[in-house]
């Protein structure tokens, strides 16, 4: 859309923006009132049954406590960061080469395209109507002067923050994070596929032998890994890899080198999906039904694979989406270690260097993150366990 021209940019947004935000009012209008019984009271089509699941109304009512909870971590970031914040450092050694007379105006203005100009609280409202997702124009600067080249039309702006102490350049955050996923998001995967598909057998396992040598070795194992510091496990964990001819470093011209971290990150994780997995089967097997059936004569794999592990499995479901979403957001360590351009290290470098435009991106897109996908596994948990019922005495 960037390649288009800029009118055309702006009146697509806009079309495209207004559409989709109708639909949606209109969307929780109906299901508010048909759940209030305002509308369609005596009616009981598919249309109304649909509206009126208490999944649905359970789900909007979680997506609203949820946009109050983002906007209140935007809030508390933005003040936390500016209570140590001093803009003027900013400037230290940027402008020497320019004359003295021009040096003040020259940080102003590069104040300015950061956000570090007024008080705390008109620069909170700003950086507010810069990141609620509505159409506007978004402009690149250097120096206090709009760079008409990479403007374009868009819903969410992080701001400008300063590159490097060596340049008076302020590019767009959104850029910076946009290049920064990549990444993240392989390492993410290939650590989130290890983990699922090491953790949930090895837990099954250990439930299965619980109290013999495999589920001993297991919790011993898993004991040893927890009392070490993540950092020395991930280093100890490089080591090994690189005996064994992996790369040490991450290339951006060769993904492969994405291979090994995201096995460590795997590896470093699957731990903990199996000692969940583990204490969920254990509890279930201690359950009536399975007592039943063990007196009934059901086979103990069958008990095992065809009723536990199914019912062990919901309370896990609801870490799944945490699990996917927490790929957008990368490793701090693992990335630093490798050295890998991610989300991680670009917070870790814009807290070294005092960035925090790109800090209070990052932190919000975390956060996000984190709240939708605490939101989608609760969804996704009530519409998986039948025990959970959405409704009230009343309905």
């Amino acid at each position: 859309m960037k390649s288009l021209p800029i009118e055309v940019q702006k009146w697509l947004v806009i079309s495209i923006y207004t559409v989709v935000v109708a639909l949606i009012v209109a969307f929780v209008l109906t299901t508010i009132l048909i759940k209030k019984k305002v509308i369609l009271r005596y009616s009981n089509n598919g249309f109304k049954r649909f509206f009126s699941h208490p999944l649905l109304y359970y789900s909007l009512k979680r997506i609203g406590s949820a946009i109050i909870s983002i906007l209140l971590a935007i809030i508390a970031t933005f003040l936390l960061l500016r209570m140590r914040v001093e803009p003027q450092r900013f400037c230290d050694g940027l402008f020497i080469k320019y004359p003295i007379a021009d040096q003040e105006m020259l940080c102003q203005r590069l104040l300015e395209n950061m956000g570090y100009v007024g008080s705390n609280f008109s620069q909170l409202i700003k950086y507010l109507i810069d990141i609620l997702p509505f159409p506007k124009y978004i402009c690149s600067y250097q120096t206090g002067v709009c760079n008409t080249s990479k403007a374009y039309w868009g819903l969410v702006n992080f701001g400008n923050g300063l590159y490097s102490t060596q340049q008076t350049m302020t590019p767009l955050v959104n850029e910076l994070i946009v290049g920064a996923l990549p990444p993240s998001v392989i390492v993410g995967v290939i650590g989130l596929v290890v983990s699922e598909l090491i953790g949930y057998p090895f837990g099954v396992l250990m439930a299965k032998y619980k109290d013999k040598a495999f589920d001993r070795l297991g919790n011993a194992a898993i004991i040893v890994v927890f009392a070490i510091p993540t950092v020395v496990f991930y280093y100890l964990l490089k080591e090994v890899f690189t005996l064994m001819g992996f790369p040490m470093l991450y290339s951006s011209i060769n993904k492969a080198t994405l291979i090994a971290p995201g096995l460590i990150m795997g590896i470093g994780s699957f731990w903990s999906t199996g000692l969940w997995v583990r204490r969920y089967m254990v509890d279930e097997f201690g359950s009536d039904y399975v007592k039943f059936a063990r007196a009934k004569g059901v086979p103990e794999n069958t008990i095992m694979f065809k009723h536990v592990l199914r019912n062990a499995i919901i309370p896990l479901i609801r870490s799944i989406p945490s699990g996917i979403l927490y790929c957008l957001v990368g490793s701090f360590f693992i990335e630093k270690i490798y050295n890998i351009n991610g989300i991680g290290l670009l917070l870790y470098n814009a807290l070294y260097g005092n960035n925090f435009a790109i800090v209070q991106a990052v932190v919000v897109f975390s956060s996000v993150i984190s709240i939708v996908a605490t939101v989608s596994g609760d969804i996704l948990t009530a519409l998986c366990d039948p025990r959970i019922t959405l409704t009230s005495a009343n309905d």
